[in-house]
């Protein structure tokens, strides 16, 4: 695959997919301190600052992955091209996964709290699983693993369904309307975040041509 091929351990790659791990795990702390105030610490100026920081970083990771991967391409006489395409592609997942998780922080300001909810724990479950899913990325992304990446996004796929059958579920909802937004809307940006996940790992097992795979529904991907 695109690694196994293309990669030639130059010093300015190895820093790039660091930096790749590291923006991932900072939207992992965005994630887990959205959902935090979701499911019952609530929304506060602090939290607030902080989820808007590790987010303003990682806009910035970004922007420096970029400019890294440009330099390496346009100093070196023998470049790793697929491999620069792939990084260039990636870096927006982990940018996007950022948003997302910063979008949950949203439904906090706007009054969703899950904290008292009588289907908590479903709720948390799933809060549970995508969280798992961003560390285990992270991990397998590192090593590279790509083994581990194909196992991790298989996994992740059948997600993808449950999470459109939350969505639909709650235009049946008996209760009260805003408590049928929040949780569509919190489902649908899980489903978001896995999805760019998916397409981060793709870049450890798909050819160039094949990147942002996943985010196609399934009946749709070529």
């Amino acid at each position: 695959m695109v690694l196994d091929f293309f990669r030639s351990g130059h010093s300015a790659i190895e820093e790039v997919e660091a930096k790749l791990v590291q923006m991932l795990n900072d939207a992992y702390r965005v994630y887990d301190g959205a959902a935090e105030a979701l499911f019952g610490a609530g929304k506060s100026k602090e939290t607030k600052r902080e989820l808007r920081a590790t987010d303003r970083g990682i806009n910035v990771a970004e922007q420096e992955v970029r400019r890294m991967l440009m330099v390496h391409v346009s100093v070196r006489e023998t470049v790793d091209l697929p491999l620069v395409l792939v990084y260039m592609s990636i870096v927006k997942d982990v940018e996007r996964i950022g948003d997302y998780a910063k979008n949950i922080y949203d439904l906090v300001r706007y009054g969703a709290d899950f904290a008292t909810a009588q289907d908590r724990e479903e709720l948390e479950h799933y809060r549970r699983v995508v969280g798992r899913l961003i560390l285990d990325a992270a991990e397998v992304f590192s090593a590279r693993d790509t083994d581990e990446a194909k196992k991790l996004i298989s996994k992740a796929d059948d997600f993808l369904d449950e999470y459109d059958a939350k969505v639909k579920a709650m235009f049946a909802w008996e209760g009260a309307p805003a408590d049928a937004v929040a949780r569509a809307l919190y489902y649908r940006f899980l489903k978001r975040i896995t999805a760019h996940v998916m397409n981060f790992l793709t870049g450890l097992v798909m050819p160039v041509d094949r990147l942002d795979y996943y985010d196609e529904e399934p009946a749709d991907r070529v």
